[in-house]
């Protein structure tokens, strides 16, 4: 059967060269020839690929063979609970769906509305309810309007879409938005932090899935079921993530692909109905990206208010039924989501490319589609997933991405950092049309893109790595799940199949890309095969020059302070200090630019605090003090602070010192820093053998200083504890009862 298969790849991938070297314009994705293949892999498909037919008892609950292979959430009273609540959930067509706006300041939202005409309003309020605004937005009335029918009612539905603007992130919010002539319940809603945020990442929710698994049901007990399980995955998520900032779904939102028919049209509009009824959905916004089973209907962009809707031809170019591609930022990074069903690579880097353009200080950038280019499952990663990579690989490394987030093969692997080959990949070499092995592989080689990046290939982190890595996310429902390819391709790092549905949350810093994935019913971190940690990190290092440079001159300030041995025990040690905590920062490999700013204004602190035993010796009454010390910093944070020394300690000598520092960060939150100050001159005289250390500023108190440095030991300290308790926090929450379903 393995054989049937890849003779059966090679095919399709040899009718897709072909396709493609032609120059159709066609999405091939929407082509008869797909539709061909689907049904021939449909066929072929062996015992591997499809499990556990038949792990439901009568009455819908999970049985023992369920429980051991994959999940769903098995409670007697709580399921029949659902199917009584069902019956109102399945034709709620007007749900709302929150987005991410183009940026953090903003909320995306979308529902259908039943009534013609009506203009589409959300009323955001404060914590308390006192009303903040409320925002108009658009009904469509002309397209992409909607009809079902559902037990002889015929139901019209409208798009609605509006967005919120002048959000302040941290901020608890209440809102309501108006549909049928009356507003809706009223729902919360709390912005984030945007300096150090994270987010959770699904794949293939497809509510309506699990048909193949459960047997003698018709096709709406499928979507009962999923949608089951989709209230719970996030349910759980969010009892041990309850900061999250937002979803990114990798596409197959729903499962019914079809509309040709009203029977079709109703099982979509049901489906969707299962997938935006979680409570969850209300105060967390989620971004999608369009998956093969949401490309054909444009009910996925009317219940999707995504922002950056492309409109110019050249970004749109052979867009499937659902859309098109957009992107967003929030924080320091920038998201983008392309419809990989679309097999036009010009449009997808036309948009790349916008998007990058108009962000150029974004620190990361994550991509999202919903085709697996380097995934480790059956049916896809050995067939449509070639293709793809050939043209997108060259593209993702052109534009500097970071991280890749995929579904489509309902298995869990992570990449090396992979490279393009730098080679231009406009032709294609046809697949063999015969069945042997050892040709297919051949053909496959032949059709390598990629490189392993140079430097770390092993382990949970990497420190500025080259190339990018790509993540394939099992399914978030337990729908369905495929079998792993029987050898593991040389560009995955870990790979397994639970049989059990999952979540990853990817947590972002100003230095730090973490991805860590979970099993959704235990909430327990996922192992991958061969005890292989799912947890990875990505260390893009800030720029550290301006601290190195300050640590070289506070320890030479130390130096001749120690040689003069005429200052006090308590500044110097404060300085020593200082320095020790400074140096930490610099080892750190996570150390953000905050930290560094903070470490260099600590350092100029240390060192001007410096004070001698004896106020005498300091020349006050023998010379002249001028405070003239200039430190600029460019940055999150700035000062002034000038000084420049003149004394005469001898009679016949006059030393003036002129220590210059000048320490410059890039516009990725850094700094730069101009100090001239006459610290640690040391003045020495030909008439006169005696040596005196002259400090700057000493009006201030000591103990201020002081103060400061041990503020910044303290500062260190955080930054290497933060790191850790981060991580500890994230699988000590006490897991959460489930609310009973009403």
């Amino acid at each position: 059967m393995r054989r049937m298969k890849k003779v059966a790849a090679a095919t399709l991938t040899a009718i897709m060269v072909a396709s493609i070297a032609m120059g159709t314009t066609e999405s091939w994705a929407r082509s008869s020839t797909r539709a061909a293949w689907n049904n021939a892999a449909a066929q072929s498909k062996d015992e591997e690929q499809i499990v556990n037919d038949a792990c439901y008892a009568e009455d819908g609950s999970v049985t023992e063979e369920r429980n051991v292979k994959s999940n769903v959430y098995a409670n007697s009273e709580e399921w029949a609970a659902w199917k009584t609540k069902w019956e109102s959930v399945r034709n709620n067509f007007c749900q709302i769906a929150l987005t991410p706006g183009e940026n953090a300041t903003k909320l995306n939202a979308a529902w259908y509305s039943t009534t013609e005409g009506e203009t589409p309003k959300i009323k955001l309020m404060d914590s308390t309810g006192r009303e903040i605004k409320t925002y108009e937005g658009v009904q469509s009335v002309d397209t992409d309007v909607e009809t079902v029918v559902d037990n002889g009612t015929t139901y019209t539905l409208y798009p609605c879409k509006v967005t919120v603007t002048d959000l302040t992130e941290n901020t608890s919010y209440q809102y309501q938005y108006y549909v049928n002539g009356a507003w809706s319940d009223t729902y919360s809603y709390k912005t984030q932090s945007t300096e150090s945020f994270s987010i959770m990442y699904v794949g293939d929710p497809q509510i309506g899935a699990s048909t193949g698994q459960i047997k003698g049901e018709n096709k709406e007990y499928f979507a009962m079921n999923d949608s089951y399980n989709w209230y719970h995955t996030l349910n759980n998520a969010v009892s041990k993530f309850p900061d999250l900032s937002f979803i990114m779904s990798a596409g197959d939102q729903i499962n019914q692909s079809s509309v040709s028919k009203d029977a079709d049209k109703l099982e979509q509009q049901i489906e969707y109905a299962g997938f935006l009824n979680p409570t969850v959905l209300r105060s967390l916004p989620v971004a999608v990206t369009i998956g093969n089973h949401d490309s054909k209907s444009v009910n996925y962009s009317n219940h999707f208010n995504y922002p950056n809707k492309q409109t110019s031809s050249d970004n749109t170019a052979s867009k499937t039924a659902a859309g098109t591609d957009y992107y967003f930022t929030y924080g320091n990074t920038l998201f983008i989501s392309i419809d990989t069903n679309n097999y036009n690579v010009t449009t997808h880097e036309n948009v790349i490319k916008e998007a990058t353009e108009n962000n150029p200080d974004a620190k990361w950038r994550v991509l999202m589609f919903h085709q697996d280019i380097y995934g480790s499952g059956y049916d896809h990663s050995d067939s449509d997933g070639i293709v793809l990579r050939t043209q997108l690989t060259p593209v993702i490394d052109k534009y500097d991405i970071d991280a890749v987030l995929q579904g489509h093969d309902h298995t869990y692997s992570r990449t090396y950092q992979l490279t393009s080959d730098s080679k231009a990949h406009n032709s294609y070499t046809a697949a063999p049309s015969t069945s042997k092995t050892d040709e297919f592989n051949a053909y496959l080689t032949d059709n390598l893109c990629y490189q392993l990046s140079t430097g770390e290939k092993d382990g949970s982190k990497v420190v500025d790595p080259e190339g990018t890595v790509y993540f394939e996310a099992n399914s978030a429902t337990g729908s369905k799940y495929y079998q792993l390819i029987g050898t593991k391709q040389n560009y995955i790092a870990a790979r397994c199949q639970s049989w059990r549905p999952t979540y990853s949350v990817i947590d972002i810093t100003d230095t730090t890309l973490t991805v860590r994935t979970y099993d959704a019913a235990t909430n327990e971190e996922l192992v991958a095969d061969g005890g292989v940690a799912t947890a990875y990190t990505i260390v893009k290092q800030a720029d550290k020059s301006a601290l190195t440079s300050e640590v070289a001159k506070a320890e030479a300030s130390l130096e001749t302070a120690k040689a003069a041995g005429n200052f006090t025990e308590e500044s110097v040690n404060a300085l020593s200090d200082t320095i020790e905590a400074a140096k930490a920062i610099l080892d750190n490999e996570e150390s953000t630019t905050m930290d560094i700013a903070s470490a260099v204004t600590s350092l100029q602190d240390a060192v001007k605090a410096l004070k001698t035993a004896d106020n005498s010796s300091d020349n006050v009454n023998n010379g002249t003090e001028n405070g003239d010390n200039a430190a600029d910093n460019n940055g999150n944070n700035s000062s002034d602070n000038n000084g420049n020394n003149t004394s005469d300690t001898t009679g016949s000598g006059n030393d003036n010192a002129d220590n210059t520092a000048d320490s410059s960060m890039d516009n990725e939150g850094t700094q730069t820093t101009d100090n001239s100050s006459d610290v640690t001159a040391v003045n020495e005289s030909s008439d006169n053998s005696n040596t005196t250390v002259k400090t700057g500023d000493i009006s201030r108190p000591a103990v201020y200083y002081t103060a400061a440095g041990i503020s910044l030991i303290g500062i260190a300290g955080i930054v290497l504890a933060d790191r850790k308790k981060k991580h500890i926090k994230s699988v000590s929450y006490t897991h959460l009862t489930l609310p009973t379903i009403a």
